[in-house]
């Protein structure tokens, strides 16, 4: 069976879709459940592989030349990324399946799967870049009628994708991302060159993973982080790791007195080897969006042992169950006194880190990539076509 992918969100710093296309191929590559080919914006290659920081370079230099001297740069973009897709996928990919990771199919001849992660851009389009809206909103509608099926990484996101359009359930499976097998506890002795490497020591700070955007309802994290007392905050500051995304200037307004005291730091992006280890080594993780298509930075914290507070919302409640704290993204005072008690009453978190642990254990990339393989044969054999 031949599976081609749109790999381009490899070649930037990874991102939800970029997660979700890594761990989900190598997991169908590593069982040899179908044959990869993934399309990599100027070449398509065979197998599931990581693109090397210099190709990486080069699009995200073209990214930026794009931003700053093309008016309409994602729409400029995508055009490009369409024109070399449909070149490249006419040879040699004769009775393909395409599967879409990124929510907007290319031209394609053929069976087509279609991912659609969350619904943001539809339920909050006051969250996103306007020219991303105005994409999503024109591209969307046209994908969803091309495609022959439809994954959703939750039961929330399927259920946003039907309040917006007007797709039969038997057109839509859900199949639940999981953490990677680098998300574990981890002792002192494994994490002490990571902790030096980022100037941090273990189980004194509380952590947040995501892009710095609306959504992700940091402003609400640093209002309630600053009502905790003045002795915890010293003792355990907030760490932040994450690309600037947009709309951040309010965020960084509320941010600064935090950033003066040294009881904040914006870490930006940190490089993927250190990830698992910056985890690793947190005494409590917020994680308070208000609207997730899965919420995966929640999973690989409880993964690695650590006690989570969310918000209530979307598919956070899906992925987090009993096995974490979670409030409402707009209870200020709810998510300081959450944290307050997991920071002060340490017995409370690590009961909590072990029932996260547990669950962790329910979410599978090899279940995830077996459920995405019955997709495609259904899809191959609905079109008449062998699945060898």
């Amino acid at each position: 069976m031949k599976i081609l992918v749109n790999g381009i969100p490899l070649l930037s710093p990874l991102t939800g879709i970029g997660q979700y296309i890594r761990h989900l191929f190598h997991a169908i590559d590593e069982q040899q459940l179908a044959d990869i080919y993934m399309h990599y914006g100027f070449r398509i290659a065979k197998g599931m592989h990581m693109p090397s920081e210099d190709r990486a370079k080069v699009l995200s230099g073209a990214n930026a030349f794009l931003q700053r001297f093309v008016p309409y740069p994602r729409t400029a973009r995508k055009l490009a990324e369409k024109a070399m897709f449909s070149y490249q996928s006419r040879f040699g990919l004769k009775g393909a399946l395409y599967h879409e990771p990124n929510y907007t199919a290319m031209p394609f001849d053929g069976p087509v799967v279609l991912t659609v992660c969350d619904m943001s851009c539809f339920d909050h389009p006051e969250t996103h870049p306007q020219e991303r809206v105005r994409i999503m909103q024109t591209e969307m509608p046209k994908s969803l009628e091309r495609a022959d099926h439809i994954l959703v990484i939750s039961e929330s996101s399927g259920r946003a994708l039907q309040r917006w359009f007007d797709v039969p359930s038997e057109k839509i499976t859900t199949t639940y991302l999981a953490a990677d097998g680098r998300f574990r506890p981890r002792d002192e002795a494994e994490l002490a060159q990571g902790m030096a490497e980022l100037h941090l020591s273990m189980g004194s700070y509380v952590l947040c993973v995501g892009t710095l955007e609306p959504r992700k309802n940091l402003s609400a994290l640093f209002a309630a982080y600053a009502g905790l007392p003045d002795a915890l905050r010293q003792q355990f500051p907030l760490v932040v790791a994450g690309m600037s995304g947009w709309n951040t200037n309010e965020l960084m307004q509320s941010a600064q007195q935090l950033i003066d005291k040294g009881e904040l730091r914006l870490l930006g992006y940190v490089k993927d080897a250190l990830i698992p280890l910056l985890y690793g080594g947190a005494a409590a993780f917020c994680y308070p969006s208000r609207y997730e298509g899965f919420g995966l930075p929640a999973l690989e914290a409880m993964a690695s042992g650590v006690p989570v507070l969310t918000s209530n919302q979307t598919s956070l409640p899906e992925v987090v169950g009993d096995a974490g704290l979670m409030v409402d993204p707009d209870d200020v005072d709810g998510m300081r006194e959450g944290l307050q008690r997991l920071l002060e009453d340490r017995v409370f978190a690590r009961q909590l880190g072990a029932l996260g642990l547990q669950r962790a254990q329910l979410f599978s990339w090899n279940q995830c990539a077996k459920e995405t393989v019955a997709v495609y044969r259904k899809v191959l054999a609905s079109r008449g076509l062998s699945d060898a």
